[in-house]
């Protein structure tokens, strides 16, 4: 449910652009609409809004009204881009500024709610992946502009739907196998586990994995 609110404004994007006679101006009202959906939903059922939701619900605003003040699709090409390019800007800037980068505090916590525990990775790791975080995002941008401004708006949302979401898949899958790799083998091991339990054949836990997960509290 939540995966899906997350992806409602892209949804609604491209289901009013294919349903709606590939009509990009309806598709503008849409996102625009389903963006404030998003976060007015958020902050009434959660009682805060995401700041990545946050985020895209200004630049949508943004580039979304002046696409349908002048009624010129220019603009909306430009949005997915300015998102890019402003999430790389942000983990940019905080790979200098912090001790622990943007990307590292929001990969521990989404580890603590998929896996119950941090794994551990150096430093270096964790830098490496800031900066192909922030290349990703820069080459995605750079993609995007060269599609909508070389190619038909019909080209550029179907290079959106399919194009984007299989380089994404590709990268992400990339940086999942990079963090496995690297992890220390005791946590690709509580991982493997997980993965048994959920088939419903993982075993009671020992006492010293027991404390460790004491361990991995007391250091969150």
């Amino acid at each position: 449910m939540k995966q899906l609110f997350d992806y409602l404004p892209v949804i609604v994007f491209f289901g009013l652009y294919f349903l709606g006679g590939r009509d990009i101006m309806l598709a503008t009202w849409g996102i625009l609409i389903a963006t404030t959906a998003q976060v007015t939903l958020g902050w009434l059922i959660w009682r805060k809004v995401q700041k990545m939701h946050l985020i895209v619900f200004v630049i949508t605003l943004i580039f979304g009204s002046m696409t349908l003040f002048f009624q010129n699709d220019v603009f909306i090409k430009w949005r997915p881009s300015i998102i890019s390019f402003t999430l790389g800007g942000i983990l940019l800037l905080g790979h200098f500024l912090r001790e622990r980068n943007l990307l590292q505090r929001l990969c521990e916590s989404l580890m603590v709610s998929g896996f119950g525990f941090v794994v551990a990775l150096s430093r270096r790791d964790w830098a490496l992946l800031n900066i192909a975080f922030v290349l990703y995002f820069a080459f995605i941008g750079a993609l995007n502009l060269y599609i909508a401004f070389n190619f038909s708006t019909d080209f550029w949302v179907n290079f959106k739907l399919f194009g984007f979401t299989a380089l994404q898949m590709v990268f992400y899958i990339s940086v999942f196998a990079y963090v496995f790799k690297k992890m220390p083998e005791e946590d690709r091991k509580r991982i493997m586990k997980q993965d048994s339990a959920e088939a419903g054949t993982e075993k009671p836990p020992t006492d010293n994995e027991k404390k460790d997960d004491h361990a991995v509290r007391d250091h969150q």
